[in-house]
């Protein structure tokens, strides 16, 4: 009768335990894991479900002077997602999207901000400084960081772009940039990453949106696609090709400045 109650009390311990478990929730890199809605995506599949619709590019208010932009999130893209992008309670030690644009004439431009178009639940940036990068020479397949170009922490701000999916809002992170002047005729790769770190943002979380769709205010040349890379410790990834992530090949970022 002892090992019979001992047995039902263990059992009794252990349930809520179970239960505890079963209701907790691993963190995820891309946004459809995250929020449990999978993105069909099949390899060669057109990027729009139907025709894009013809956009007149324009840049967005929060680019200007706009040297570059890759396009909003259309929620319409077969693959319309997010990668993760941030630093906050959850993502302790950070996540990172670094996206491609490339200067095709051969002169160079005076970078004077950048900004990542972010799905967050949280309006917030606390605190209201951003890190950003912009890289040169990462490697096709990953691995390293290639070199360094211009980076720094700069005042941050947030803009409500007026997009939102997944039960996020779009908000677009920008920072000032100085002493910043890259070479014409390459290629390059920026990152600026929202944080949230304060009491507010026990739930926070933050994913670059993708561009995959109609690329709605598109300035500049074409965002060379699935040459984007991720970074994070937390997620295991270093330079890791973001197609190993998940099918969106661009990605929705900007580049402010002059020529």
């Amino acid at each position: 009768m002892k090992k019979m109650i001992y047995v039902a009390a263990l059992v009794a311990a252990l349930i809520p335990f179970a239960v505890a478990q079963d209701n907790s929730r691993i963190p995820q890199a891309s946004l459809d894991r995250e929020v449990d809605v999978r993105v069909p995506a099949t390899p060669g599949s057109p990027a729009v479900l139907g025709n894009p619709r013809h956009v007149t590019p324009a840049p967005p208010t929060y680019c200007k002077p706009c040297l570059f932009y890759a396009g909003d999130f259309d929620s319409n893209a077969s693959d319309a997602n997010g990668l993760a992008n941030e630093v906050d309670v959850i993502i302790s030690s950070g996540a990172a999207v670094y996206a491609p644009f490339i200067i095709n004439e051969n002169k160079p431009w005076t970078v004077t901000g950048l900004f990542t178009d972010n799905f967050a639940s949280l309006s917030t940036l606390d605190p209201a400084t951003s890190p950003y990068e912009i890289r040169h020479y990462i490697p096709a397949g990953g691995g390293s960081g290639g070199k360094l170009v211009c980076h720094g922490v700069s005042a941050s701000t947030n803009t409500d772009t007026g997009l939102n999916d997944f039960g996020y809002e779009v908000y677009a992170t920008k920072v000032k940039v100085t002493n910043c002047t890259l070479p014409g005729s390459h290629k390059y790769w920026e990152s600026v990453i929202p944080y949230c770190t304060g009491s507010e943002c026990s739930n926070y979380r933050a994913f670059e949106a993708n561009d995959d769709g109609a690329m709605a205010h598109r300035v500049g040349a074409l965002e060379p696609a699935n040459q984007s890379f991720f970074n994070s410790v937390f997620f295991g990834a270093t330079w890791q090709p973001s197609s190993q992530q998940q099918s969106s090949s661009r990605f929705s970022d900007g580049v402010i400045g002059t020529r």
